[in-house]
């Protein structure tokens, strides 16, 4: 089948699975801030997310490994998801000692419980998604996904409408609905007759999974550190309000994050099985224009409407939460690129590479949200800009990851990034940013006319790309 095709088909199975049915969860954002105040939310998010650091050393990064090496031809599937099963009983030993050294902060010491079967149920249903999405089973994964946020919708409306069980709901939701969705996968795909004995499993292939996961432990907990640490940091250095109003800004460019885990997902599998053909090279280039565009015209529609997205979605003590959304919406672009050149590790099997600069990027973005967020530290007078400087931090610790990949990735697989058309809009968006979030005079019209701008700049990338997709689908 055509790359393009086949990448297309894909992309609409995910988009089915994965985007379709979260933006239904995120159509739910109304009903959080309604029935949770600013400093519920913030807490409730920072269990989640606590949750989710937790979830690299329970599954020991399996899940991917899983996922990478059941696409290879010469790998047992059945011997590659034996692996995994064992992997996250063996894990399940080490969090058992992670759990306790929660319980030493007052944050979390009631909810060990609940964050162990949070984490638990998570990665359970990361595993059998993961593997059936190996294997080609995209109809069935776009199923699963579907019927994954509709029980976390029932699970909230049970939990927060009718028991009112508050913070305790918002999370014991997203963890019933993993759970039931994990069961529902392992009965339909029969995935018991794809277990063998451990035993049968060759030593080789347990060697060579764990040390691609392995790396994906710290990649994964400093992909965290960049994205969610600043929110205990501000959590703890302004308030649990204002981060509860930064939480509820970082909503909506999560738009653009869940465009980019859709494309991902089916481009990781794309770029790994359609070797054949055109270079492996011009198929990253090709696909790389059409991402970029995608991506800066989607944050710049964002921006544009993030005050009126605000006063839609989230109950009115939450509107003050929209100065946040331009930086953020930058900062979720810079991600999202380095996200795909993420992909190239993925192709290679280099977690190391990738584990390396998302490490720097952490490193930077700590010492950036020390320095941004407070008034001052052990009596140092300091910038004391809040949560925005938690957002600029962000922002600049995703651009940094950008770079090094950009930089380095070429190694392994040197494309073309049309560099000109990449900084033209970085420039073109943020300045939109900039304008947007000072309230400049007439920022209205400034912020049509650079939306314009960017339209214009990626008219030549995009509109090609869109014909020929809308002639696959189609077909």
């Amino acid at each position: 089948m055509n790359k393009y095709k086949k990448l297309l088909s894909n992309t609409g199975l995910i988009t089915l699975g994965t985007f379709g049915s979260k933006i239904l969860v995120f159509l739910l954002t109304p009903l959080y801030t309604y029935l949770l105040t600013d400093a519920q939310f913030g807490t409730a998010d920072l269990l989640s997310q606590t949750a989710k650091l937790l979830l690299p050393v329970l599954s020991l990064g399996i899940a991917e490994a899983v996922f990478r090496f059941a696409l290879d031809r010469a790998e047992d599937p059945k011997n590659v998801l034996t692996v995994g099963f064992g992997v996250l009983g063996a894990g399940a030993l080490l969090y058992a000692v992670a759990l306790p050294i929660l319980g030493l902060f007052d944050m979390f010491s009631g909810s060990l419980s609940l964050i162990a079967f949070y984490t638990a149920a998570s990665s359970l249903h990361s595993l059998v998604s993961l593997y059936i999405r190996a294997k080609d089973h995209f109809k069935f994964y776009a199923v699963q996904g579907v019927v994954n946020t509709l029980l976390v919708i029932l699970f909230n409306l049970l939990f927060l409408l009718v028991f009112d069980l508050g913070v305790t709901g918002y999370v014991l939701s997203v963890a019933c609905a993993d759970l039931a969705v994990f069961l529902l996968v392992f009965a339909v795909e029969k995935l018991w007759r794809d277990l063998v004995p451990l035993s049968r499993v060759p030593k080789r292939l347990w060697k060579d999974m764990l040390r691609y996961s392995i790396p994906l432990i710290p990649n994964t907990i400093f992909w965290w550190v960049i994205s969610v640490s600043d929110r205990y940091m501000v959590s703890a250095m302004v308030g649990q309000s204002a981060n509860g109003l930064y939480t509820a800004a970082y909503k909506i460019p999560t738009l653009i994050t869940l465009l980019c885990q859709v494309f991902s997902q089916a481009w990781t599998y794309s770029s790994v099985k359609e070797d054949e053909g055109e270079s492996r090279s011009d198929f990253f280039g090709k696909v790389f224009t059409f991402y970029l565009a995608v991506l800066f015209v989607s944050a710049s529609g964002i921006i544009l409407f993030s005050k009126f997205f605000t006063g839609i979605l989230y109950h009115e003590s939450y509107y003050a939460s929209w100065q946040y959304i331009p930086v953020l919406t930058l900062s979720t672009v810079f991600s999202s690129l380095a996200t795909f050149m993420g992909s190239v590790y993925t192709v290679s099997k280099k977690s190391l590479p990738a584990m390396l600069t998302v490490t720097a990027g952490a490193t930077v973005n700590v010492v950036l949200n020390f320095f941004f967020i407070p008034d001052s530290f052990g009596g140092v007078k300091l910038f004391g800009w809040g949560a925005m400087g938690a957002a600029l931090a962000t922002l600049i610790s995703y651009a940094v990851v950008f770079a090094i990949r950009a930089a380095t990735s070429k190694r392994h697989v040197a494309f073309d990034m049309h560099l000109p058309l990449l900084l033209i809009n970085a420039l073109l968006v943020g300045a939109q940013a900039a304008l947007m979030t000072v309230e400049a005079p007439l920022f209205l019209l400034w912020q049509g006319l650079l939306f314009a701008a960017v339209l214009a700049v990626n008219a030549k990338a995009l509109f090609p790309y869109m014909k020929k997709l809308l002639s696959f689908a189609k077909k």
